[in-house]
């Protein structure tokens, strides 16, 4: 979130979905603010109820900048604050997070969606937005705020599992802001009735080694299991003649079973080997346009880079580098961000 406040947020959706209940009203993490003098009168315009004013000077801006600027996608963000459609909010929001998603507003873009979404009913949309979140902006500071919607969505779709795992990293990340803990604190009291539910189900043999892997971040709030099961008392054999128990030779105890090593755990003292083959790059930028992604890559390939594109879920996505290790490709960050601007960011190769 910029420089508008979440209730300011909540007002806007409200009355753009008249008869929707009310977004609550939550606190968050300040990322950098509107950086333009000419953005910064805009949001004051539409803050004092000049909406009108402000979407003329917002559109006036957008016409007179070059889509090359690195303000552009700020602009296009702005406009999608102040519009007083849901349409065109939207249209603009998936500008930013599609044509600009390397820049430093698309994450805001894909949080303003969510939002959308979930005021909607739309709770697949939100949930694709926010894995897009997860997935593509790991880093973000946006992840707090991203975490209590994510667990509104999650628990609305009966996913207790994915709702709780996004508790854990948004109140992971939100140390420095009291009111957002309390917030998911007070969510996460259902990932605790989840788990002792689940833990009184009967029956449930299930080992960690056969639980879904989402559901691994939910038995982090359970008590270790440390029961065991007695064996049952050894069946009495055959009676046997005061002769042939006394040649007869003891039984050999059987051995006690052993539970098989968790595919998870590696011996005290040892960090399990990263997986074979795996490599690591820089993303750059994605697009919906092959030929705009070939434009980018060929401007980079002049300045030095390897630039490397992939096609995924119909987005043309440029990246650079080949790391061996994350560490590795994350300490390259810093320089490639001065160099190119925008907000590149690790990703696992192949």
């Amino acid at each position: 979130m910029k420089d508008w406040s979440i209730r300011c947020w909540a007002t806007v959706v409200a009355r753009l979905f008249a008869g929707l209940a009310v977004l609550p009203a939550i606190p968050f993490l300040p990322a950098s603010a509107q950086t333009d003098p000419r953005l910064v009168e805009v949001i004051r315009h539409a803050q004092e109820g000049q909406g009108d004013s402000a979407r003329i000077k917002v559109r006036r801006l957008l016409a007179a900048t070059s889509p090359g600027d690195t303000l552009y996608p700020q602009i296009v963000y702005t406009q999608a604050m102040v519009a007083n459609d849901a349409a065109v909010m939207r249209r603009q929001l998936q500008r930013v997070a599609i044509e600009y998603s390397s820049s430093s507003w698309a994450d805001d873009a894909l949080l303003r969606l969510v939002q959308l979404d979930y005021a909607s009913a739309n709770l697949e949309g939100a949930a694709r937005n926010l894995e897009r979140i997860r997935l593509d902006y790991p880093g973000s500071p946006l992840t707090p705020q991203a975490a209590y919607w994510a667990a509104r969505t999650y628990f609305d779709q009966k996913k207790p599992e994915l709702a709780c795992r996004w508790i854990a990293q948004g109140m992971a990340a939100s140390t420095g802001n009291i009111e957002l803990q309390n917030q998911l604190g007070y969510l996460n009291q259902r990932c605790s009735q989840f788990a002792r539910a689940g833990a009184q189900q009967p029956g449930d043999t299930q080992t960690s080694a056969q639980a879904p892997a989402d559901s691994q971040q939910v038995t982090a709030v359970l008590p270790a299991d440390t029961t065991r099961v007695a064996p049952p008392p050894p069946r009495p054999d055959t009676v046997r003649t005061p002769s042939s128990v006394a040649t007869a030779a003891p039984p050999r105890p059987a051995p006690h079973p052993r539970a098989p090593p968790r595919p998870d755990s590696a011996p005290a003292g040892k960090v399990p080997a990263p997986a074979a083959g795996v490599r690591y790059q820089i993303q750059i930028t994605a697009v919906r346009n092959v030929t705009t992604a070939r434009s980018i890559a060929s401007k980079l390939k002049s300045r030095g880079f390897t630039p490397i594109m992939v096609e995924e879920g119909g987005l043309y996505k440029v990246r650079v580098g080949d790391y061996g290790t994350k560490t590795e490709a994350a300490a390259a960050v810093p320089e490639i961000k001065a160099k190119l601007g925008g907000s590149p960011f690790v990703v696992a190769g192949s």
